[in-house]
């Protein structure tokens, strides 16, 4: 440490646990749940007029995938649509 005009300033400061965490947390894609993301997916079908059905939500989730530019996100959704087939 080292003063600068009355002010402590710290140099080669090491992250705490807590900082490291709060890192990890934001930088990673902060994917919703399934119930979160179906949930959303209704709540659009439905302001939207459209009945509502098995084929109108694997639609939309067929759409997010095709509009999805990342791995994770199309994952996401083929497992949502995974479980409208899965018995």
């Amino acid at each position: 440490m080292f003063k600068n005009g009355g002010q402590t300033m710290r140099r080669n400061h090491n992250p705490t646990a807590a900082e490291n965490a709060i890192t990890l947390y934001f930088n990673k894609n902060n994917m919703p749940g399934q119930q979160e993301t179906l949930g959303l997916i209704v709540s659009e079908i439905i302001k939207e007029n459209i009945p509502l059905s098995r084929m109108t939500i694997c639609t939309k989730l067929l759409r997010r995938i095709e509009e999805s530019s990342y791995d994770d996100e199309k994952a996401h959704y083929n497992g949502l649509i995974a479980l409208f087939f899965a018995r």
